[in-house]
Order: C-alpha cells, then structure tokens, then sequence
C-alpha cells in the first residue's frame, strides 16, 4: 500500500481538479455522515487549506460567537486572500489591510447599507452553528451595487472623494474600500480564478505543460479580471513574488523584455516590480522604530530575494520604465541601510564602553546595546544583498569596521573583567556578555564559546584574587 503522505497528495491533485463547489459538497458530505475511517481522513487531510471558492464549506461556530460578527467574516469571506496584516506604504494593488477593514465595515453598515443590514440581522437563525455564508451573500449582493455606484459618482467628484476619504480614515482607506469593491464586484470570476490556481504557486507551476499558464491565458483572454488583478491573485498564492514576471514571459512566448513590455501580460511584470517598490517603500518608513526592527530585516530580505530572482528571470536594462523604476527602489532601500552601515561602528563602540575609573554610570545601556545589536545585523544581511543595493563598498568598510571595533573592546573589556580592582562588575560582566553575543553574529558561535571560557575564566581569576 502506497504511503498516506503519497496517497493525500494524489487525492489533493484530483481534489485541485474538481471545482470548488465540488468539493465544498464532498467535504459537507463526509463531514455530515460523521465517518472516521482512514478513507475519510485522507480526503479530509487533502482539502485542508485548499480554496473552496463560492462553496466555503461551513465549519461549527464557537458558542457564544455573535451572529453580527459571523456575518462580518462570512461578507469579507472573497477578499480574504487578499488581506494582508500591514497597512501598505503608498498605493498597492491586491494588498487590503486588515487595520482598514473596521472603519470601512461600520461605514458599510450604518451609512451605506443600513436597511439591508438590519434585514441581515435578523435573518439570525439563533443557531450558533448556524453558516452565515448564505445570508452575507445576500446582504454583499446589495451592499456592491450601492458601494460601486457610489465610488464611481465619488470618483467624478474630487470633494466628494476628499470627504469619503477623510470619513473612512484617509486616502489609504479610500483606496482599501475601491479595491474591495473591485473583488467583491467579481466574486464569481475570482472564485473560479482561485479554484484554478495550485494552492501554493511555484516556478514549475509555470514551465511547459503548464495547467497554469492556460488558466491564466483564458482569464486575460476572457476580460473578467484585469490582467494586474490576476497578478495580485498570483502574488496571494505564491511564495517566491518573481513568478508573475516568468509566467509574463512565457505567455508572451518571448524573454525580450521589449516585447513583453508591449504586449498584454505586462502588468505581470509591474506587478512584481511593485512588490520589489512596496518593500523598500516600507522599510524607508519604518525609520529607527525599534518595535519594527525585525519587519525591517524582513523586508530587506524579501527585497534582495525578489530582486534578485527578477532580474534573473527578466533583465530590463532595455525598457528604460521599468528599469527606472527598479533604480528608485533601489536608491531607496540603499539610503536606508547605508545609514544603518555608517552608524554601525560608533554604536557598537558606544555599546560596549565601560570607564571604571572616572565618569562610571553604574549600568549597562540596553537601549544602546540593541542599537548596536540591529545595526550589526543590518550589516550583516547588507554583505548578503550587495547584488541589490548599492552599498557594496560601504558593506565591505562597515563590516571590517565593526569587526576592528569588536576585537580591540572585547580584549579590554576581559581584562577588565580579571582585574580585582573593577569598580562594578556587573555592569563589566554584562557589557562582556554584550560583546559575546555580537561576536556570535559577527565571527560565528564557535568564536563566541571561546569568548564565554575566557569570560568564566576571568570571573575565577578576579574571585581568587580579591579574596
């Protein structure tokens, strides 16, 4: 008998095969019959995570959970996909906030749709299990006929719009409502769209023969999604953003990026470019926040990542808009960590500094040490993406730098450690602790236990000698 991890992934093949609503009903079938045989739990298990489209199979529902708020779920149940925790930093296609989406639910239901809300409302059948989906279906069919006809008499009114704008909570709330609009407008033709799509696209997902590359080629062939929407979608299910432009590529059965450029599937190609934009946009913003460090580094990586694998896939020195737009994204991701590459050398020496004989603060500077600390990772991760930032003499400069700055205070700092004369030794143990976990980064972990036995040594030594 074939192994179950081989049996689930042939089932989710089929599964993938059928429709959505196809296997929304085989789903509520095998769950309704209450079966628990091996059968049943591979199909179970293969379906776990798949997009059902228009057929969302209905899942209990807490006790206690309010009809209102289920019905929330289940009306936004189409966007979803689309949602992304952050609020994006400038406009961004198919990237709906979450932190939008309050302000825009109470305007929905108060100003926009309020007789039809109250029918919603007490449509509650006073089941708690109950599926709300039916009924938030009903009540977003009325809500996209208002919402559309309104955004577009907005639309032609640039004081009208100012004023929704400043009433939802500002220019980015505005276009967060426009582009809901949009995928709620197309439910039906989205739900076929992500019934087609793999659950997770890859870069073998768009090599010959590719199902992909035909369901994407009908989708722009047909009009009923925008090509750029359909790169959103793609953007939702994939992991490695550069695929849109590969898939641009093949659909264009050409890598000239001129002809691409020209052609109908170029808005795969700015889609990604977007991508690229969108993360050195948000770690401009994200300024000195420490709170936000590690989105920092996030977006650092994934900007050298989808840089990197674009410009693979798609040269575009020759289409001078997209290479124009590229260089901006790269000057401003190069600003940001150049000014985390100069500074890292002084902070790292200001981090470690102990006086113990004049000037003695009496305590080891945690805010300064984590200053440090983030800065040595930048530099650290900016030698990773030379190839997409223009920093590479700087990396290089900072890094010998910090290394200098690391071995020449590490030094002192021990043998201030195995003096019996030291004015606080827990402020130096903790600034020699400091100096071990920078080295950890900086010369690796088989350095830094070196460190730690020379730093237990010295506590032995100075213990000794002052008793």
């Amino acid at each position: 008998m074939p192994e179950p991890g081989l049996l689930t992934s042939k089932v989710r093949s089929y599964m993938e095969s059928l429709s959505p609503t196809a296997r929304a009903m085989l789903v509520r079938t095998l769950r309704a019959s209450g079966r628990d045989d091996l059968a049943s739990e591979i199909i179970l298990k293969a379906v776990e995570g798949l997009e059902l489209g228009d057929a969302p199979v209905a899942t209990p529902t807490s006790e206690g959970v309010p009809w209102s708020d289920r019905l929330e779920l289940a009306f936004f149940e189409p966007a979803r996909p689309f949602f992304v925790d952050e609020d994006p930093v400038g406009p961004a296609l198919g990237r709906l906030s979450r932190q939008r989406l309050p302000a825009i639910w109470n305007w929905i239901r108060r100003d926009l749709a309020g007789a039809a809300w109250e029918r919603a409302l007490a449509a509650d059948p006073l089941d708690p299990q109950a599926d709300a989906a039916p009924i938030a279906r009903k009540f977003r069919r009325e809500v996209v006929a208002v919402l559309v006809d309104t955004l577009r008499r907005v639309g032609d009114d640039p004081k009208a719009r100012q004023k929704l704008a400043g009433h939802l909570g500002g220019e980015a709330s505005f276009r967060c409502v426009s582009d809901l609009a949009y995928v709620l407008n197309n439910e039906a033709a989205f739900a076929n769209l992500f019934g087609q799509l793999p659950s997770g696209v890859t870069a073998f997902d768009v090599a010959e023969p590719s199902r992909l590359v035909e369901v994407v080629r009908t989708t722009v062939e047909q009009g009923l999604v925008a090509t750029d929407w359909i790169a959103a979608a793609l953007l939702a299910r994939t992991a490695s953003p550069a695929v849109p432009a590969l898939l641009a590529c093949r659909l264009s059965a050409t890598t000239d990026p001129r002809l691409v450029s020209t052609g109908r599937f170029a808005p795969l190609v700015d889609a990604v470019i977007g991508r690229i934009e969108q993360h050195a946009a948000e770690a401009a913003a994200r300024g000195n926040d420490p709170a936000a460090r590690e989105a920092f580094l996030t977006d650092l990586r994934a900007y050298h990542e989808v840089t990197r694998n674009f410009e693979l896939a798609l040269p575009v020195e020759s289409v001078s808009a997209w290479f124009r737009r590229l260089g901006a994204a790269r000057g401003a991701m190069s600003d940001v960590v150049g000014r985390q590459l100069e500074a890292a050398p002084g902070l790292v020496r200001r981090a470690l500094r102990v006086d113990a004989h004049g000037g003695w603060a009496g305590r080891f500077d945690e805010a300064g040490f984590a200053d440090a600390e983030f800065a040595v990772r930048v530099t650290l991760e900016a030698r990773l993406a030379v190839d997409s930032l223009a920093v590479n003499d700087l990396a290089q400069r900072a890094r010998k730098q910090v290394e200098n700055t690391l071995e020449l205070v590490s030094a002192r700092l021990m043998n201030e450690l195995k003096a019996p004369t030291t004015h606080d030794r827990d402020v130096v143990l903790a600034a020699v602790d400091g100096a071990i976990r920078l080295c950890a980064l900086v010369f690796g972990e088989d350095y830094a236990a070196l460190m730690r036995k020379s730093r237990d040594l010295g506590i032995q030594k100075s213990s000794r000698a002052a008793g």
